[in-house]
C-alpha cells in the first residue's frame, strides 16, 4: 500500500500556480530633475551660465539650468520648454535669467526673474507644493496653469497679463489677483493699473500700452481710455483675420497616458501655426504637433494654437485633455507550500500610491509603493479568492487597477496521526478459521494548519492491501476520522493508515489487531 502512495504522490500534477514573467520595468524611483529645454532660437540669441563673465550663442536643443541668464536682440527671440510641457516665449530686447528649475514627483519649482523685455508663458497646472513664479523688477507674479504676458516697460515699470486662469501680481507689499482679459501694470509713485481688456496678453496691446505707461503725463482716465481704443483696434483685426483664416483641430482622446500626443490640425493656406514651440506655415493640408512633457507631470494639460499673418497674432484654436497613467497590477507568482504570493505594478513610477490585498471584503495587506515594482503577501491556508487592488494617491488624475484570481495555500506542518485507543489491541474473543471481525478504528490527524479538512487530499486505511473508507468525525484536538474495517482470523494484522496532504507531506500510523 505504501509503494502505491508514492507512486500517487510521484505522480500527482503540482498545483501550484506560478506564473513567471521578466520584470524588466526600471525599478529606480526618479530623482529632483532640473532644467529646460530650447525649443526654437529666431535671430542672435545669447546665454551666460552661472557665475560665468562670457556670453555664448543659444542653440536649439540646448539645457537651460539653473542660474542661466538669456539675452535677446532687436528681431530675436527663444522659445523654452519645462519639463511638465510649460512654455516660455522670451520676446525681442530681454533679458531672463532661470533662477531655478525644478521637478519631482512630488512639487516643481518654477522661479525666473525678468529683468529687461517681454516673456510670454504658457503655463500647465500647478500640483498642490508647486511654486511657479515670475519676478519682473521689485514686482512678483505666482501663476498656476495660466497663459500670458509678463515684463518691463522701457522705463522699467513691471506688468502683467492673462489670456486665461489667474495669477497674483505683488510691488511692494502691494497685492493684486489678475484674471483672465486684465493687464496690471505697477507704475512709479503711482497707483497700479488694471485694465479689463479682451486682448490684454496680446504682443502688441503689451506694448503699445507699455509705452503710454511710460508717459509720466498721462493720468488713469487717459491710460483706460487708450487700453479700449486699443483693445477695439486690436480686436477688429483679430475678427477680420477669424473670418479669412481658420483651423480645424483633429478629435481628442480626454484621457492620454503617454508623454507625449500627435495633435493634427488643418489650417487655411497662407497662415503660420504655432502650438508650443513647434511652427509652420500651412499650405492647407492637414499639419502635426507633437508636444510632450517629462513622464510623472500629472494632470491636466492645455495649449493654446497661435495663428500669425504679416506680424498680426491671434488665437485659431484652444486644446486640453488630461495626462494620466492608470496604475495595473498582476500577479507574477505564487507558492502554495510556502503560503505567498508576488504582484507587480506599473504606472507608479514618478507619482507615489499603494496596493491592498483583500480576502473578501477583508483587507488583509496594504503597500505603499513609490515606484514600480514588485511585492509579497502571504496566504491564509486553503482555497480562497483575492483581490489586488493598486491604487494612486491622488484620484482625480489615475485610476485603479485590479486583479482576481483564486489561490492555494497548503503549508508543509509536519502533520501527525494520533490513533484512539493506542496502537495495539488484542482480540480475546473466539473467531473462527477462515471468519473475521469488524471493528471501528478512530484516528485524529494533528497539526494540520487551521484544522482546514481542505489541506487533505486524501485518506487510506487499509488491512492485507484492501482499502477501506474513512469518514469524518468530532474531534477535540484535530480532525477526526472514523473506519468500519473487515479483519481476517490470523496470528495479528497490522491496519496501516495515510494520510496526503496537498502540501505535498503524507503522514503514516498503524495499528496491530493480535488474536489470543
Amino acid at each position: 500500500m505504501f509503494d502505491e502512495v508514492s507512486k500517487k504522490r510521484l505522480g500527482m500534477k503540482s498545483l501550484k500556480f506560478s506564473a513567471v514573467f521578466a520584470l524588466t520595468c526600471a525599478m529606480v524611483a526618479m530623482a529632483a530633475t532640473q532644467g529646460g529645454k530650447v525649443r526654437s532660437v529666431l535671430g542672435d540669441v545669447s546665454y551666460q551660465k552661472q557665475g560665468k563673465n562670457n556670453w555664448a550663442a543659444l542653440r536649439v536643443g540646448a539645457k537651460v539650468l539653473d542660474g542661466y541668464m538669456i539675452r535677446t536682440y532687436t528681431e530675436s527671440g527663444a522659445q523654452i520648454s519645462l519639463l511638465d510641457g510649460s512654455m516660455i516665449a522670451i520676446g525681442e530686447n530681454a533679458l531672463v535669467e532661470f533662477n531655478e528649475l525644478l521637478f519631482d514627483k512630488d512639487s516643481r519649482v518654477s522661479d525666473i526673474s525678468i529683468k529687461k523685455g517681454m516673456i510670454r508663458f504658457d503655463a500647465q497646472k500647478q500640483k498642490g507644493n508647486s511654486v511657479f513664479k515670475f519676478r519682473t523688477g521689485t514686482a512678483t507674479a505666482s501663476i498656476r496653469g495660466t497663459d500670458g504676458t509678463l515684463g518691463m516697460t522701457e522705463a522699467g515699470q513691471p506688468y502683467g497679463a492673462l489670456n486665461s486662469g489667474e495669477m497674483v501680481m505683488e510691488n511692494n507689499g502691494q497685492e493684486i489677483p489678475v484674471k483672465a482679459n486684465q493687464f496690471v501694470a505697477f507704475r512709479k509713485d503711482k497707483p497700479a493699473v488694471v485694465v479689463e481688456a479682451k486682448n490684454a496678453s496680446d504682443p502688441e496691446f503689451v506694448k503699445k500700452l507699455g509705452e503710454v505707461l511710460d508717459d509720466t503725463t498721462k493720468s488713469d482716465e487717459a491710460i483706460q481710455a487708450q487700453a479700449q481704443e486699443l483693445d477695439q483696434k486690436i480686436e477688429v483685426r483679430n475678427e477680420d483675420l477669424k473670418s479669412k483664416y481658420n483651423c480645424i483641430i483633429d478629435s481628442l482622446p480626454a484621457l492620454v497616458s503617454a508623454d507625449s500626443i500627435d495633435i493634427g490640425v488643418t489650417c487655411t493656406a497662407g497662415v503660420r501655426v504655432s502650438l508650443g514651440s513647434e511652427s509652420f506655415e500651412s499650405k492647407g493640408h492637414k499639419l502635426h504637433f507633437t508636444p510632450s512633457w517629462i513622464r510623472g507631470s500629472f494632470g491636466d494639460k492645455k495649449y493654446l494654437l497661435n495663428c500669425s499673418v504679416d506680424g498680426a497674432d491671434f488665437e485659431c484654436g484652444r486644446i486640453a485633455f488630461t495626462y494620466r497613467v492608470d496604475r495595473t497590477v498582476r500577479l507574477l507568482e505564487s507558492d502554495e507550500g510556502k503560503c505567498f504570493a508576488v504582484f507587480a505594478t506599473s504606472g507608479f513610477n514618478d507619482n507615489s500610491g499603494s496596493v491592498s490585498v483583500f480576502l473578501g471584503d477583508s483587507l488583509i495587506q496594504k503597500t505603499n509603493m513609490e515606484k514600480d515594482g514588485s511585492s509579497t503577501f502571504t496566504l491564509v491556508p486553503g482555497d480562497h479568492v483575492y483581490k489586488v487592488v493598486a491604487e494612486n494617491v491622488d484620484s482625480a488624475t489615475t485610476a485603479a487597477g485590479t486583479v482576481e484570481q483564486m489561490l492555494k495555500c497548503y503549508p508543509v506542518t509536519n502533520v501527525q496521526i494520533d490513533i484512539r485507543g493506542g496502537n495495539r489491541e488484542i482480540v480475546k474473543r473466539k473467531v473462527s478459521q477462515g471468519a473475521a471481525i469488524y471493528p471501528e478504528l478512530e484516528f485524529d490527524l494533528l497539526d494540520v494548519a487551521g484544522n482546514d479538512v481542505a489541506q487533505v487530499e486524501e485518506v487510506i486505511v487499509s488491512v492485507d492491501g484492501e482499502n477501506f473508507e474513512a469518514e469524518q468525525v468530532a474531534s477535540t484536538v484535530g480532525i477526526g476520522y472514523k473506519v468500519k474495517m473487515r479483519i481476517p482470523r490470523g496470528k495479528s494484522k497490522i491496519v496501516k493508515v495515510a494520510v496526503l496532504m496537498r502540501s505535498g507531506e503524507t503522514a503514516y500510523a498503524s495499528k496491530i489487531y493480535e488474536f489470543k
